[in-house]
Parts: C-alpha cells; sequence; structure tokens
C-alpha cells in the first residue's frame, strides 16, 4: 500500500518512562513512518525513577514533542496548562491524526485535538483501564466518568485485550462493536535468540547454576503491587531455602520494597536490578517468572518472558488469561492469593518436565502479538481514518 506523505500522525503519552505502552509507541512510530506516515511524540517533562526511553527516540529519529505541564499527577493548575501547550502543538504542525495512550494523555489530547483548529481524527488506546477492582470506590468511578467523557472524543478506541473490552462496556464505555483489537506488539526475535542461554545468563548474575531462580520485570508502583513477590517469595522459601527472586526495574515503590524485603529477612534471597537495557539476556536465567500485578492490559514483559520460554505465574487481570491458563504456558491466581501463587511457583520450580509440557505451544500462543502485526493493523487504521476526513 502506497501511504499518503501528507497524513502525519502524533502520538502523545504523558511519560517516555520504560514501559510497554511507551516501548509498542516507539515502534509505532518507527515503523508507520518508514511506511509514509511520518510520526512524532508528544510527552511531559517527569524523568521517571525506572527509566526514559529518550535515548531510544533519539536512535530511531522519532520527533518528540514536550508539553511542560503535561504530568502524571492530577492538578487543575497544570491540566489547564497543558491542554493549552498540547492544543498548540497539534495546530502548528497540523497533524492528521492524534494517538492518545495513558490515562492523563488520552483524557488532555482528546480534548485538546477536539479543539485544533484543523481536522484531525483521534485514536486512543487502552493499555489497561485508568481504574482497577481493588481501587477505592469514589476513585474508581471518578476514572470511569473520564474515560466515558474521553470515549466519545475519538474516531477510534483500540483495546490491547478482549478483556478490556468487556470492562469498559461494563462500565458504560462504548459498546462491544466500537472497539479494535490490536495486541501489543512485540519484536521477538531478540528474545527468541536467548533461548538457552540459562547458564550465561545465571553467570551474568552471579547466580549458582543449580540455584532455582524466579523473576520479573515490572515497574514498582502500586498497580504492579510488588510486595505480593515478597510475600510468595517468604512461602517458597519453605520448600526451596536457595530460591532466588530477580527483580528488574525501578519505581516509586522501590525504597518500600527493599524495607519491606529485609523486614521478611529475605535479603539473601532477593536481587534488585533496577531498570536495565539488557532485560533479554537476563530472561534465560529465570525457571519461573512472577506476576502479582492489580492491574494490567497485556503486559510486555510477559510476553517477552514467554518468548525465551520461562513459564508464568501471574494474576488473573488484564489479557493475561489469553496466554495463561493453568494448561498452557504456566498458571493462573486472583489478585492477592499469595497461597495459590506459591503453590504454583513451586510446583514449576519442582519439575522441568512441567515447564517444558506447559510451553509446548508457546510459539503458535505468540504468534499473533508480534511487532508486524501490530504496526500493519495500525496502518490501515490511519489509512482508513484519513480517507474519511
Amino acid at each position: 500500500m502506497i501511504a499518503d506523505s501528507k497524513i502525519t500522525i502524533l502520538h502523545i503519552i504523558t511519560k517516555m518512562a520504560v514501559g510497554g505502552a511507551q516501548m509498542n509507541t516507539l515502534i509505532s512510530c518507527r515503523e508507520i513512518t518508514r511506511m509514509g506516515y511520518p510520526s512524532a511524540v508528544l510527552t511531559g517533562p517527569e524523568i521517571s525513577p525506572e527509566g526514559t526511553f529518550n535515548d531510544l527516540s533519539e536512535k530511531y529519529g522519532i520527533p518528540v514533542f514536550t508539553a511542560p505541564h503535561l504530568i502524571r499527577k492530577l492538578s487543575l493548575y497544570h491540566d489547564f496548562k497543558a491542554f493549552f501547550e498540547i492544543q498548540k502543538i497539534i495546530d502548528r504542525n497540523r497533524f492528521s491524526i492524534v494517538h492518545t495512550h495513558g490515562s492523563k494523555a488520552k483524557f488532555l489530547g482528546r480534548l485538546a485535538a477536539a479543539f485544533a483548529k484543523t481536522p484531525v481524527k483521534i485514536v486512543q488506546t487502552v493499555h489497561g483501564w485508568s481504574f482497577f477492582d481493588t481501587m477505592p470506590p469514589l476513585q474508581k468511578a471518578f476514572y470511569a466518568m473520564l474515560e466515558r467523557f474521553g470515549y466519545g472524543l475519538a474516531d477510534s478506541n483500540i483495546v490491547v485485550s478482549p478483556h478490556d473490552i468487556k470492562k469498559g462496556v461494563n462500565w458504560g464505555i462504548g459498546k462491544p462493536e466500537d472497539y479494535q483489537l490490536i495486541r501489543s506488539g512485540v519484536e521477538f526475535d531478540t528474545f527468541f535468540a536467548q533461548r538457552g542461554n540459562k547458564l550465561h545468563a545465571k553467570d551474568k548474575l552471579g547466580i549458582s547454576k543449580t540455584t532455582p531462580v524466579v523473576g520479573t520485570v515490572i515497574r514498582l508502583a502500586s498497580q504492579k503491587h510488588p510486595e505480593a513477590i515478597v510475600d510468595v517469595a517468604e512461602k517458597v522459601k519453605v520448600s526451596f531455602p536457595d530460591v532466588k527472586f530477580v527483580i528488574v526495574g525501578d519505581g516509586p515503590l522501590d525504597c518500600y520494597m527493599r524495607k519491606y524485603i529485609v523486614d521478611k529477612k529475605l535479603q539473601e534471597n532477593f536481587i534488585m536490578l533496577g531498570s536495565r537495557k539488557d532485560v533479554a539476556e537476563i530472561l534465560p536465567a529465570f525457571d519461573v517468572f512472577l506476576l502479582t500485578s492489580r492491574s494490567e492490559g497485556l503486559p510486555r514483559a510477559m510476553l517477552e518472558a514467554l518468548a525465551v520460554r520461562i513459564p508464568v505465574v501471574a494474576t488473573d487481570v488484564g489479557g493475561i488469561a489469553e496466554l495463561i491458563n493453568g494448561l498452557k504456558n504456566g498458571f493462573l491466581c486472583s489478585h492477592g492469593d499469595i497461597d495459590c501463587l506459591a503453590k504454583g511457583v513451586k510446583k514449576l520450580l519442582d519439575s522441568q518436565e512441567l515447564r517444558h509440557k506447559l510451553l509446548k505451544t508457546v510459539d503458535q500462543d505468540l504468534e499473533p502479538f508480534s511487532a508486524d502485526i501490530m504496526v500493519q493493523q495500525l496502518f490501515q487504521l490511519y489509512t482508513f481514518l484519513v480517507r474519511n476526513m
């Protein structure tokens, strides 16, 4: 398909932090630009403790605009100023499509694009809804109200998992037929290439080749419920005293997590690596990948772990159940069920045969989640939208 070079795309995301939504956005910008629709990113000024993808945007040659008042925290003053900053950038550069990501950027970006001086098509991607089950009821209702308002401003509403269609509809956000499923896309080749590198990865981390390893790659934030990993470790250690829990990632709960680990007297069982650029080389060290999240869309780190052939134990939130169901790729537990999570981890550590059996169809299961498919679907959507301006 030949693209119209006059078509330009602006992706809006609150922070260029190291994360799945940000990585998907950068891959989309890079590839859609190569296909003929020049793409840029608009973000806020905040630097996250978990690291930034600013270097990657430079490497990919993606223009990045900054709205100085676009911050994660709710603030009438900053949000009001950010609205006009975003609108000004859209108008000055005459973007054809504005594609928003993340709760704050989705709301302000859609609103600013709706008031743009030139015709703009608005696309939003739900990388997991901004409200989740364990959130206080009033806060949850408030976020759902904002999502309902913003939903009506978008020309296309994308979800990364069928679960988020059901959740949105249940909260009065649109109808099932209004949503388009475009899954998170991963460039799997880098991770496929790491299969079989367990001993090298363990050596890289200074872990004995016989030591059982449970690992995760997460943002240390409330949404991910990282303290549950420590609670699981406390139970797993009873059966596997030398087990190592490896956490890759940083975030606002980093200090709290380190103290919690010490309080539980588990410091000998934990390796806190912080934010890393070499995740693909670290993953093969894991025997089990653990996710304890309160809320998810479809976690990119889980897809990457499966690509390295690591079975998963996870909470049944967001789209995780599409790939993990107890019969393939790992075990699912209700959020907060520490006993279930620990039991799943111990089962997998206890049996290499079970780990291999559960991963029998993993390559086939991952096929719909490739970056190539994601980019092709986005390109087709953008083309349809601009032809119907």
